[in-house]
């Protein structure tokens, strides 16, 4: 049994802060926090050198980074550049038109399959798919990959898609991006409960909705008083524009959190996340590459 596994989950934290050690310092006064859903394109690439992508993130105060790229060895690269700080998740699309027909391709999964042998992934995603293609069968297949691979699956989806993954193979872990694609705290609560400690949620680009004008909203406090081990902080690079406006973005989600209590603003913004990706730096990929 591999040591990740035998750990509880706040040992698995404690190691993935004693990995972390070395990072940058954030900056005094700032909770530290990890971005838990970033992409990084080939459009991306031509503007922005890896390098430039570690700055942005120490003008942030963001000690690590959880991104997919398009095409997929995009993420590897910034791996590769920064182990300690990036955890790469394997993303499907080589373009942007990847998003609307991927769970039609046959080819996918033995494509996807290749790919997980070719690198060091902590992910699948992230996979944008909605209830009338829930019962895709190269949706089926992948979900089960990353389940079979202990992959962290990162989902764009409605809540009948998070449930059907769980009906695939109940042991997995998912991300839910965005809040759901119908964000409601009701919603949200029920999805939690029905599926408990297999199910974490993003807040990447919903900050206006739940916080205008930086203010959190009492049903959205509330929420995450209620569940404060089960919610990532996260921006979501998009579009190269998102990473340009992105301390902006670090900011804005900053002030929002700051009306939260501290323990809470910090799972939020940190600790969740890296218990959520703790296995990943126990991972035999990492071992045999620090080696």
């Amino acid at each position: 049994m591999a040591r990740a596994e035998r750990m509880p989950g706040l040992a698995r934290v404690l190691l993935t802060l004693a990995a972390t050690a070395t990072l940058p310092a954030v900056a005094s006064g700032l909770t530290p926090m990890i971005d838990a859903h970033a992409h990084y394109t080939a459009e991306d690439a031509q503007a922005l050198t890896a390098e430039s992508i570690m700055a942005k993130l120490d003008a942030a105060g963001v000690s690590q980074l959880v991104v997919s790229g398009a095409p997929p060895d995009r993420a590897q690269e910034l791996y590769r550049h920064a182990q300690e700080r990036v955890i790469p998740l394997l993303g499907l699309y080589d373009t942007e038109a990847g998003k609307t027909d991927w769970m039609r391709d046959g080819r996918l999964p033995a494509l996807t399959a290749a790919r997980l042998d070719s690198g060091c992934w902590a992910g699948l995603g992230e996979l944008h798919l909605f209830a009338p293609d829930a019962d895709s069968a190269v949706f089926a297949e992948l979900v089960r990959m990353a389940a079979a691979h202990r992959l962290v699956l990162l989902l764009h989806a409605d809540a009948e898609v998070v449930d059907k993954a769980f009906e695939l193979a109940p042991g997995i872990r998912v991300l839910w991006a965005h809040l759901g694609t119908r964000p409601d705290p009701r919603l949200l609560v029920s999805m939690l409960q029905r599926h408990p400690d297999r199910l974490w949620v993003d807040t990447s680009v919903r900050d206006e909705r739940i916080a205008p004008n930086g203010k959190l909203l009492p049903e959205w406090r509330a929420l995450f008083l209620r569940h404060p081990d089960r919610f990532l902080a996260a921006v979501d690079t998009f579009s190269l524009n998102r990473w340009q406006g992105y301390a902006s973005t670090v900011r804005q989600i900053r002030t929002w959190t700051n009306s939260l209590p501290i323990e809470t603003r910090r799972r939020l913004l940190h600790d969740n996340a890296a218990q959520l990706f703790g296995e990943f730096a126990d991972r035999p990929c990492r071992r045999a590459h620090a080696g």
